[in-house]
C-alpha cells in the first residue's frame, strides 16, 4: 500500500517499498523486462494486495525466475486489457491466468477488471506516479543507464509516436536492440535504394489503420534499410499482419515487407 509521498523522505519511501523494489529489480535486472512497463506490473501486483490478496508481492519473490517471468507476462496481458479501447475488449474476455490464479488461490476474473476498469487504472497510474517513478528511479538510472520518462504511460525512451517526440535509433552502439515490447512490434524492411522516411511510414500506418502507433525506431544507417514499429496493442498488431508471417505494403509506390519483430538476444 502506498503512503502519501509528501510525508516521506526518499529514503523512507524506498524502505517502505523495499519488497516492491526487490520485485522490480527482479523484473528489470534479472528477467530483462523493460523498466517502465515493469513499473505498471509492480503497480498491478500492489493493486491485488489492496483488494485483499495479502502479501502477493512478498510471496511471488519466492518463485523461480521462470514462474515470475510467466506471471509478469500474464500481468502484461491484464494491463493490455485494462488500457485498451472499449471496442477492443471482446477478444480478451475468455483468457485465463494460471500462474496468477495459482498464487492467489482463486480465479482472477477479467469481468471484474472490466467492470471496475477506470478505478483500477486510476490506482495503477497513481502507484506508478507516486511510488515507482520516485522510489525505483535509482534502480533504473544506476543499473540500466536509463533516465525517467516524463510520461507515465511511456514504454520506450522518447521515440517518435502518435503523440510526437523525437526519433531514436533501433539499436544501441553495441548492437543490442532497444525495443523489448516484441509482442506488439513489427519489423519493416525497405527495398534497397527505395527507403521510406519516418514521416511516410507513420502517415501511412495512421491513415490506413488509425492512431495505433506507439513508437517508430529507424535504422541508423543513412540508407534507412529497415524500421521497427511498436504498436499500442496486440489488437493493432493482429490487424496489420492478419495472421500472416509476412505481409507486403506499398507506401508511396515503395514496397515494404512487414513481419513480427524478434529482438537480438541480450548478452
Amino acid at each position: 500500500m502506498a503512503l502519501p509521498v509528501e510525508e516521506l523522505t526518499l529514503k523512507q519511501l524506498q524502505q517502505f517499498h523495499n519488497i516492491d523494489r526487490m520485485a522490480y529489480s527482479r523484473l528489470v535486472l534479472t528477467l530483462r523486462f523493460d523498466p517502465f512497463p515493469s513499473m505498471k506490473i509492480v503497480a498491478f501486483w500492489n493493486f491485488l494486495e489492496r483488494i485483499g490478496f495479502k502479501h502477493f508481492v512478498h510471496n511471488l519473490l519466492h518463485f523461480s525466475d521462470r514462474m515470475i517471468f510467466s506471471l509478469a507476462k500474464e500481468t502484461l496481458v491484464c494491463l493490455e486489457c485494462l488500457f485498451c479501447a472499449p471496442q477492443e475488449i471482446f477478444p480478451w474476455v475468455h483468457l485465463d491466468f494460471p500462474e496468477m490464479n495459482k498464487l492467489v488461490g482463486q480465479e482472477i476474473l477479467l469481468s471484474f477488471l472490466f467492470k471496475n476498469r477506470e478505478a483500477v487504472k486510476g490506482m495503477i497510474e497513481d502507484f506508478v506516479k507516486d511510488v515507482c517513478q520516485v522510489a525505483f528511479m535509482d534502480i533504473v538510472e544506476g543499473n540500466l543507464g536509463c533516465k525517467p520518462s516524463s510520461n507515465p504511460d511511456s514504454e520506450l525512451d522518447s521515440p517518435t509516436s502518435d503523440d510526437g517526440g523525437d526519433n531514436r535509433e533501433l539499436f544501441t552502439d553495441d548492437g543490442k536492440a532497444r525495443v523489448d515490447s516484441e509482442d506488439r512490434s513489427l519489423f519493416m524492411t525497405f527495398s534497397r535504394g527505395h527507403p521510406v522516411s519516418n514521416q511516410e511510414l507513420h502517415g501511412f500506418i495512421v491513415g490506413k489503420y488509425g492512431k495505433c502507433v506507439e513508437a517508430i525506431y529507424m535504422d541508423k544507417n543513412p540508407k534507412r534499410l529497415f524500421a521497427c514499429v511498436v504498436l499500442r496493442s496486440h489488437f493493432d498488431f493482429s490487424r496489420i499482419l492478419g495472421g500472416q508471417k509476412l505481409v507486403k505494403l506499398f507506401i508511396n509506390g515503395k514496397q515494404v515487407r512487414v513481419r513480427r519483430f524478434v529482438p537480438k538476444c541480450r548478452k
